[in-house]
């Protein structure tokens, strides 16, 4: 077996295809993916790698919405593809596995009435279709109502222990409802954005001129994931943790063999195959003393490592949470609402 197959098929890790192009998902689900995980920027990304197959598709919509409507319609057409290549596996696992994830409008961060809403409307799309919302204080909010309601739910753009722990909460007291009223508690997958907390710590060390090696910040995400991941199985959480945003074959292999889903996308995966690491559990085995306390030295790496490092209201003004939104935003969302569109946005004027 190859790398990817030994963690799927040997151990609790399963992994997930990151991104809405139809080619990379047919080989992902070669390769042993059992689920897809598309958002605004994917699908962008998708409609453009691939417009043959995507730009009929995109035209027989017609050109009747307003910006947002358009936006949701498109990511509706890639998580609706998505979500039916991977129906047979949730069939086949009664619903543990084959999802594609939904995300909401980036805009709606701060709107829990908002969000709940679109929540409902993205679910509807397709049974496995998992709604994709932020872990900010009013996400975290509508996360009970959506397991109470047996909606599957990620949270994502969640880079903090802190974090997690208030999605892994919230989704507890809904599911707890949903048990109390005869529902089938949904899936909860929690988000944590290794890569993507190493990019800005990176920054921030760097204007600090802490002058920390390379193999020091590389350590940060995982130290925060395994930190995470160390409460969740302490506390006996029924969330699930996804480590995304994987900048190398280390962001696997250091969590290999815990119960955890990875996202994964075809550019990092040909690079395990390729590297073909040890077929070994490291999941339990800690982020050296000495790294831990050079990162330490980062207030913001405390923020995001410590339980107690940041207040729900804080959440959302993490400079890795701001980042995102914005990525999410001018890069995915915004240019969705007039894709093949004769309409002009007038977002920025």
């Amino acid at each position: 077996m190859n790398y990817l197959e030994w963690i799927s098929n040997c151990t609790k890790t399963e992994w997930w295809h990151d991104s809405g192009n139809p080619d990379e998902i047919r080989l992902a689900l070669d390769r042993g993916a059992t689920g897809v995980t598309t958002n605004p920027v994917l699908t962008y990304r998708s409609f453009q790698s691939q417009p043959e197959f995507w730009k009929p598709k995109v035209l027989a919509l017609g050109d009747d919405f307003e910006p947002a409507e358009r936006a949701e319609a498109l990511l509706k057409l890639v998580a609706t593809y998505a979500a039916e290549q991977v129906r047979p596996i949730y069939e086949r696992t009664h619903g543990r596995l084959g999802y594609a994830l939904g995300q909401l409008n980036p805009a709606l961060a701060d709107d829990a009435e908002g969000m709940l809403a679109m929540s409902r409307r993205v679910h509807s799309w397709a049974p496995n279709i998992a709604v994709k919302l932020p872990a900010t204080a009013s996400g975290i909010e509508v996360i009970t109502h959506l397991a109470e309601e047996g909606i599957p739910i990620c949270a994502t753009i969640n880079v903090s222990v802190a974090q997690a722990l208030a999605v892994a909460e919230a989704y507890e007291c809904g599911r707890r409802r949903a048990i109390h009223k005869g529902v089938q508690p949904p899936l909860c997958i929690v988000v944590q954005q290794v890569g993507r907390l190493d990019d800005y710590l990176r920054d921030v060390a760097g204007d600090m001129k802490l002058g920390l090696p390379e193999s020091v910040i590389t350590m940060a995400g995982l130290a925060v994931a395994k930190r995470t991941y160390e409460m969740f199985e302490e506390r006996s959480y029924d969330a699930v943790i996804m480590p995304a945003g994987l900048r190398g074959v280390y962001h696997l292999t250091e969590m290999a063999g815990g119960r955890l889903i990875y996202t994964i996308n075809t550019r990092v995966q040909d690079m395990i195959l390729e590297a073909d690491p040890p077929q070994e559990e490291r999941i339990h085995n800690p982020i050296p003393q000495e790294t831990l306390e050079q990162l330490l030295r980062i207030p913001e790496f405390v923020r995001a490592y410590e339980p107690d490092g940041m207040k729900p209201s804080e959440f959302i003004t993490y400079g890795v949470t701001q980042k995102l939104l914005s990525q999410f935003m001018e890069t995915g969302w915004a240019p969705l609402e007039t894709y093949l569109s004769s309409k002009v946005s007038t977002r920025w004027i």
